[in-house]
């Protein structure tokens, strides 16, 4: 990482990502079973369910459809069917140190597991669950390489413990990232690291749970997506879409209603307004988005000396598509992706994490 950094004066710009809020499934499920009993008994669909005595009840959230529900078996039971399933999860990563470099201060990690149970007295099940995080470190000598493993060993020794049942929600999310933050911030401190000296990393983290996925990220290190996507004809059309937002002065900017050209022409309009490490943590606000899949999807984690330069954006479709199809497998797409790199750019570390979630 060599930008410089816009988060240590007192006059840097305050980030102001919001972030997104997991569904209220405790809520949501109540109301659904509700619902679902009135259309037992009735056994009637339609848009708005009619109850016994003529009143209308509230029409089910629109992340639910009643189609979706098997027979119900009791009023006080029921079976939730689901038409989509995640097969498999595969992955790759790779961290280089770039072509004008000496030094990687780049860091990465990659976890998936897997749970099966099978019994008589059990229910049958078989869930997939991942983990991967990428940082991109800065800051004085041999203080990148020591932030980025700081923050990388953090969070996934936090995160491990809600791997049970399903992903951490917003609040112990933001928890784990501030205390990966905090004990960066405290080396610094006790180091008495000044200005540019003080040691920082960016942040992406990607989790994944069966069909539920969180994103967080602190930084301008990205995650992207790749899917074929239907279109209004049902036409299957392979998409990319940039899922985090660079934390950085230019989007900062943009958000107060500075015009584009004017913004990005600010010689400081590449600067970060977030990092983990250079401040306290009621000083950071991570992205955060839980959101769900619902069609086979590639995931790439890169840090900027991948996407610098448009080197995704321009050749995502003779890069990445042909992986997501399957016609390069993972390993040699990725090798690929880091020499496009390199030679895009090269100026700096660059690391890649490719993830494929394959749907049934």
């Amino acid at each position: 990482m060599d930008t410089l950094l816009n988060i240590l004066g007192e006059e840097a710009l305050q980030p102001s990502s919001v972030p997104t809020r997991p569904l209220n499934l405790e809520s949501v499920l109540e109301t659904i079973k509700i619902q679902v009993k009135d259309l037992a008994s009735s056994q009637l669909v339609s848009d708005i369910e009619t109850s016994r005595d003529g009143s209308e009840s509230e029409p089910l959230p629109p992340e639910f459809n009643l189609e979706d529900f098997a027979d119900v078996e009791s009023e006080t039971s029921m079976v939730v069917s689901s038409t989509v399933q995640l097969q498999d999860i595969t992955y790759a990563g790779k961290t280089d140190v770039g072509m004008q470099r000496d030094r990687n201060e780049d860091d990465f990690v990659a976890v998936f597991q897997t749970r099966s149970i099978n019994g008589k007295s059990q229910i049958s099940d078989r869930s997939r669950r991942g983990l991967f995080v990428l940082c991109d470190g800065m800051g004085g000598h041999d203080g990148g390489e020591v932030a980025s493993a700081i923050a990388v060993n953090s969070i996934t020794d936090q995160f491990r413990p809600f791997w049970i049942d399903t992903l951490p929600g917003e609040k112990m999310l933001n928890e784990i990232i501030c205390k990966a933050n905090q004990v960066i911030f405290t080396k610094n401190e006790n180091e008495k690291r000044k200005s540019l000296g003080r040691m920082g990393t960016t942040l992406v983290v990607l989790g994944i749970h069966d069909l539920d996925v969180v994103i967080a990220h602190v930084g301008d290190s990205r995650i992207y997506k790749v899917t074929n996507s239907p279109n209004l004809e049902s036409i299957l059309e392979p998409k990319l879409e940039q899922i985090t937002r660079d934390h950085e002065v230019l989007n900062q900017l943009l958000d107060l209603g500075v015009e584009p050209e004017v913004a990005q022409s600010r010689p400081d309009a590449h600067q970060l307004t977030q990092a983990l490490g250079p401040n306290p943590s009621d000083r950071l606000e991570p992205s955060i988005e839980f959101f769900a899949l619902t069609e086979t999807t590639l995931f790439l984690l890169c840090s900027d000396g991948m996407c610098d330069n448009d080197a995704i954006d321009d050749n995502w479709r003779s890069h990445l598509l042909p992986i997501l199809n399957k016609e390069v497998d993972l390993q040699t797409g990725l090798d690929r992706l880091i020499e496009l790199g390199n030679n895009v750019n090269g100026h700096d570390n660059l690391t890649a994490i490719l993830v494929m979630c394959e749907m049934a």
